[in-house]
């Protein structure tokens, strides 16, 4: 198959604020021997607003992908096509940009389209400051799709979706078991410092539980120095540290010294670092009606709980009294359904019959 991925978030250089999920899906085709091709459509007042950097139009190549990267002032009336080298089978677009993008350029294509919607698609369908213009085309771009995936359980009953497709983990970073630590109950978070991840909720959580802990917190963000002063605060700083994004190659490393995973984030597409830490069997704590819900399955393979402060004290402290073990043997068994050539798989056989 011949597959152009549309997305205006695929990294073209290393940058930690683009979700790198659209490029492991593209890779993952690309490794399966189907030629792939993307198309970076960027809107470049969101370029802006997200404080991402601003890369001049033309071809790139990244993971011998090729990737046309056009800049837009004016959000998509350019319907020209003459850019593009080759012919395709298939469209695969991500996230607003690129499915207003790819219905536009459809038309002239004329090939089968498969829309992927993310939380950010939600927002834009349900939230009135869009309506003026992004809400009415891409309602009608979903619209003309062949089939729409959803990135989560919560999407795809809420879009009316055609199927779900999760994140997925290499099945060679999936532990056998995990030990646990006696001493305290090690407590780890890795995120961008963001307000919607809610980890000044924790912090303020863990000011009144009763058990000894520790707690690590890894990433960058607006929310840093926040997070620093609250912690000074309450006089966590034995307590509670705040570290700089690690290498990729070294999560697993942090997550094997750590008992709990907890990200009470909301308006979570799905969240990668919540398989990785199932993968290493920590007990994950997420949130109820977000990404990770439909992977959590509450009490069983890890804990769904309402963020706010009151929910996470008492999950916190129920983790620390129950039998650890059972959990994370659970979630170690439930992984293996979300590995890369399972998901992949499945993701395949869509797209085939989509064809």
């Amino acid at each position: 198959m011949k597959i152009l991925f549309i997305c205006d978030l695929y990294p073209l250089v290393e940058d930690k604020t683009i979700p790198k999920i659209v490029e492991d899906f593209a890779l993952g085709f690309k490794n399966l021997g189907h030629f792939v091709c993307v198309i970076r459509p960027n809107f470049l007042f969101n370029t802006i607003l997200r404080k991402h950097k601003v890369i001049k139009n033309g071809i790139y190549f990244r993971n011998d992908i090729k990737i046309y990267n056009k800049n837009f002032i004016l959000p998509f009336f350019d319907d020209d096509i003459s850019y593009l080298e080759d012919e395709f089978d298939l469209i695969i677009s991500h996230m607003p940009c690129g499915h207003i993008y790819a219905d536009l350029i459809n038309k002239k294509l004329k090939i089968p389209h498969i829309s992927i919607i993310h939380q950010s698609d939600y927002k834009v369908l349900s939230d009135f400051k869009y309506s003026f213009y992004f809400k009415k085309r891409l309602y009608n771009s979903l619209k003309n799709s062949n089939l729409i995936g959803a990135r989560n359980k919560f999407l795809y009953e809420k879009l009316d979706a055609d199927f779900i497709l999760p994140s997925f983990v290499e099945e060679k970073n999936i532990l056998a078991n995990k030990i646990f630590n006696d001493k305290k109950l090690k407590i780890i978070t890795l995120s961008k410092l963001i307000k919607r991840k809610n980890i000044d909720l924790v912090i303020k959580a863990l000011l009144e539980v009763n058990f000894n802990y520790e707690y690590s917190i890894y990433g960058e963000g607006v929310e840093y120095k926040k997070l620093k002063k609250l912690i000074k605060k309450y006089n966590l700083d034995d307590k509670i540290k705040i570290y700089p994004f690690i290498e990729h190659n070294l999560i697993w490393e942090k997550l094997d010294e750590n008992d709990v995973f907890v990200l009470p984030s909301i308006n979570e597409t799905f969240g990668i670092s919540y398989l990785e830490a199932l993968s290493r069997g920590l007990i994950v704590v997420g949130v109820n009606n977000t990404g990770i819900d439909g992977i959590i399955e509450n009490n069983k393979n890890g804990f769904l709980i309402n963020p706010d402060i009151q929910a996470i004290k008492e999950v916190l402290e129920k983790i620390n009294l129950i039998n650890k073990e059972e959990i994370s043997k659970n979630a170690l068994d439930d992984i293996k359904k979300y590995t890369k050539e399972n998901i992949m798989k499945k993701y395949v056989e869509i797209v085939k019959k989509t064809l």
